[in-house]
């Protein structure tokens, strides 16, 4: 576009000047008999310096388009290249409201969510809060159970199995962490994998490897979504993942695989881990370490995945890519906040919909 600008400023100074030449000289041989000598060089004079002026004049306006079309190029490469998952998220709850509207309309009852929260960690008030507003957002039945701190895990575990044989009840989720007292290992075995909206049973977690239908993790299941929204073709694609949790890191791999990626796992061991980036396709983060990732990490027009949640020293949320540094350099990417985070709820509640049509389809 630019040099486009430049050819077209540089005809019309050609054909002006050729203009004001050709009227100069034909003013001078008109009037030079007429003239004295100094005269005649005013006018070659004033002809040079309109030719001059008109060259400025011209080049001026070719600059300032020129950075006009910057700055709009600009404006729309950083739209294209994020990924808004707060965006995406309330496309998906519109659909899922709409899907329960119909359940309702067939006087149904409402596929339910059951939520167990032990204690009361801050930061689990705060998720719990977030998973029952997301239900009544979309119509979605919920049931929260708040137990005490000192809860054994006898107890919780026999709550458990009231849920799992409870008709009511769809999907169950325990609030993790757990207190140090109780083993989330013993927990979660005991939830019904038909009911294991998390995607943590291993029975879920077998289904996953073994490419059959299951619940997948939140997390990992709203990163493949957000991978759909960027239109990347996954199927023999390098794929590079950033962590090996089972939360995110595993089962993302797993579900890439499952997708025809070629995908490596890298972590705080790995060696040479900007080299192995480098060749990534698509990147997704999830190392918990603030702008970890630079664009020296990052191939040319990747696409990237941060999944981390940060505090800088301000306070402010950050991911484990740095966004600014990386932006120009992929072909899309999602920011920290509103990117992977609304996506991970938003996968919760398809789950629970979708435990509930499997019971429905019996």
């Amino acid at each position: 576009m630019n040099k486009k600008v430049v050819r077209y400023a540089i005809l019309w100074f050609s054909v002006m000047a050729i203009i004001v030449l050709g009227f100069t000289a034909y003013v001078y041989m008109s009037v030079k008999d007429f003239l004295d000598e100094t005269t005649s060089t005013v006018v070659l004079i004033v002809g040079v310096v309109v030719i001059l002026a008109l060259g400025i004049a011209i080049a001026g306006v070719t600059a300032f388009i020129i950075a006009m079309n910057k700055d709009k190029e600009g404006d729309e490469k950083q739209m294209a290249n994020v990924i808004y998952g707060s965006e995406v998220a309330k496309e998906l709850k519109d659909q899922m409201k709409q899907e329960i509207e119909v359940i309702q309309a067939s006087h149904k009852r409402v596929p339910t969510l059951c939520v167990i929260l032990v204690g009361n960690n801050p930061a689990s008030v705060s998720y719990v809060t977030g998973k029952e507003r997301a239900c009544a957002e979309i119509g979605l039945g919920s049931k929260m159970i708040h137990l005490d701190e000192n809860t054994s895990e006898e107890k919780l575990i026999e709550l458990v199995e009231e849920c799992n044989h409870d008709e009511s009840i769809d999907g169950i989720l325990v609030q993790l962490p757990l207190p140090n007292h109780i083993n989330e290992k013993n927990v979660l075995l005991r939830i019904d994998p038909d009911k294991d909206v998390d995607g943590l049973h291993p029975i879920n977690v077998g289904r996953l490897h073994l490419g059959e239908d299951g619940f997948v993790p939140c997390t990992p299941q709203g990163i493949m979504e957000l991978l759909k929204r960027m239109h990347v073709q996954i199927n023999g694609k390098r794929a590079v993942v950033i962590g090996r949790s089972n939360l995110v890191g595993n089962p993302v791999a797993r579900l890439l695989m499952n997708e025809n990626a070629t995908v490596t796992i890298c972590h705080s061991k790995t060696e040479n881990i900007e080299a192995i980036c480098k060749q990534a396709d698509i990147l997704v983060v999830a190392i918990g370490k603030a702008k970890y990732v630079t664009k020296d990490f990052v191939k040319e027009g990747a696409f990237v995945i941060d999944v981390g949640v940060n505090r800088n020293e301000e306070g402010k949320l950050v991911g484990d890519v740095d966004f600014d540094n990386v932006i120009e350099h992929v072909s899309a990417i999602t920011p920290v906040p509103k990117g992977v985070g609304p996506m991970t709820i938003t996968m919760l509640l398809k789950n629970t919909i979708k435990a509930y049509n499997n019971k429905e389809s019996i």
